[in-house]
């Protein structure tokens, strides 16, 4: 038997029939991210865990955050991902904070714990 479609498939095609990131997809992998992120940091504080744990933990999501953004720029929101990009290292740099989630948590924490 032949195929009926005889014509070339191109290489982006073959690119856009595999899996397909879109932003809600990229969305909830930051959340649990910043969830798993969050349960190491504040075992730590409880006690339960070490220093160094913590830092391998919040760097390893910053690094996958800044991943889950640059698949983002495939998408049609990419102005949010650059934005998510800029905003994730101003909140790691000042308040130790590897995604956007995390930081509005330590955020709330720090203000409400007054």
């Amino acid at each position: 038997m032949t195929r009926k479609d005889n014509r070339t498939v191109s290489r982006s095609e073959q690119i856009e029939r595999g899996k397909i990131v879109t932003t809600s997809n990229l969305i909830w992998a930051i959340v649990l991210i910043s969830i798993a992120v969050t349960a190491v940091t504040e075992l730590r504080i409880a006690g339960y865990g070490s220093f160094w744990i913590s830092a391998v933990a919040a760097y390893a999501a910053f690094f996958l955050n800044i991943a889950c953004s640059g698949f983002g720029f495939r998408t049609p929101e990419r102005m949010w991902w650059l934005g998510n990009v800029g905003v994730s290292v101003a909140t790691m740099s000042l308040i130790g904070a590897p995604t956007i989630p995390s930081a509005l948590w330590t955020a709330g924490r720090v203000l409400l714990a007054r």
